[in-house]
């Protein structure tokens, strides 16, 4: 029994922990770009209770942030098309990856922005 439980440790050590950590890398980098995204663009669209600096335009600073939201979304989807094609798999795995990781961004932000909404 010892033997099979240290067969599943170095299998488990060696291909399941490093794809586990890459996974949850990537989702936690998304939803963080989603929430910044979701929040520039309630910022744009509402005029806030919170007054930012005085001077400067709430739907300017939305759009902003909105932006850098945007440009995070961009950066970890180009790693993880990298560290995908770095692995040789085929292409239209690769395309489907990328097709299923721009959809659950939008979703993703559509449904913070719903959950926002019902203030």
């Amino acid at each position: 029994m010892a033997h099979v439980r240290a067969k599943w440790l170095v299998f488990y050590s060696e291909h399941v922990e490093p794809v586990s950590k890459e996974i949850f890398s990537h989702v936690e980098k998304m939803i963080i770009g989603t929430l910044i995204v979701s929040a520039g663009a309630h910022v744009s669209s509402n005029e806030p209770a919170i007054e930012l600096f005085g001077y400067v335009r709430h739907g300017l600073v939305g759009r902003g942030v909105m932006l850098f939201g945007v440009i995070l979304l961009l950066l970890n989807f180009v790693d993880g098309l990298y560290k995908l094609a770095k692995l040789n798999w085929h292409i239209a795995y690769q395309t489907v990856m990328a097709v299923l990781y721009v959809a659950l961004s939008i979703r993703l932000i559509q449904l913070i922005l719903a959950f926002r909404g019902g203030d």
